[in-house]
């Protein structure tokens, strides 16, 4: 259900920081993360898409003091329940914690050299003391810029705990989001969202080709076994005119 809280329309009201923005450097290799990004984010996006109090983003920065419009922090994307999504789009210029109510309850960074270091001291600790559920870091080179190709940490007590990572003996980690009810994964080189359940990905398309090729299967399964049935059916009828055959030259003989 969308938040009855009502976010005031920045744009024409002006309601903003007392120092506004500088402008930020760009992610001079943010093209390293882009692919890892684009494809959790479509994922999550695709997950909460039936749901209108979900505002997930990579987009935006997170603004958590009214005082400073420079005290903000981009995250590579976050999550947020029990928001209006249309109202923080159209009436805010970045996700403000204090128009919205609330601190992002998920937040995923994704490694490149330049932003590693920053995603594992500066961020976190930000993070974690706004109050972020779950924080999650996922590194595309396998672990050569985090330590270890993925890591998750929920918020206990104030403080981070580190989300437990189980490794597969095909060299895969896995690891279970309580928040989101889903599993994250790494495999190779590349990652993934699955139904812990199942262990299958939510990948909506990955879904829908891997049902057309059960479907596909049951019908060659099918096809399979009225061609054999009709292989039994034509040599028992065989058998049955040899037989009458026999008894013919029998009663004749």
């Amino acid at each position: 259900m969308t938040t009855a809280r009502k976010i005031t329309n920045a744009w024409i009201n002006r309601t903003l920081p007392d120092i506004f923005y500088e402008k930020p450097e760009p992610v001079e290799d943010g093209m390293q993360q882009e692919a890892p990004i684009d494809h959790i984010k479509r994922l999550l996006t695709a997950r909460y898409a039936d749901r209108e109090d979900v505002f997930v983003s990579n987009a935006v920065f997170i603004s958590y003091d009214i005082t400073n419009g420079n005290a903000r922090v981009p995250p590579d994307l976050f999550i947020a329940f029990g928001v209006d999504p249309a109202a923080i789009r159209v009436n805010l210029p970045n996700f403000w914690i204090w128009e919205t109510g609330k601190v992002p309850d998920f937040v995923m960074e994704v490694a490149s050299p330049s932003t590693a270091a920053n995603d594992l001291g500066h961020k976190r600790d930000l993070y974690e003391r706004l109050g972020v559920s779950e924080y999650w870091r996922f590194d595309p080179t396998g672990g050569d810029l985090y330590g270890q190709p993925m890591a998750g940490e929920r918020l206990l007590d104030g403080h981070y705990i580190s989300c437990q990572l189980i490794t597969g003996g095909d060299g895969s980690i896995r690891a279970h989001s309580e928040l989101l009810d889903l599993d994250f994964s790494w495999h190779g080189n590349s990652f993934d969202v699955l139904a812990p359940s199942t262990g299958k990905t939510i990948d909506p398309m990955a879904t829908a080709i891997e049902s057309l090729q059960e479907a596909q299967a049951e019908r060659e399964e099918a096809q399979a076994e009225r061609d054999e049935a009709r292989a039994r059916a034509a040599e028992a009828e065989a058998e049955v005119a040899r037989l009458r055959e026999q008894l013919r030259s029998l009663e004749e003989g």
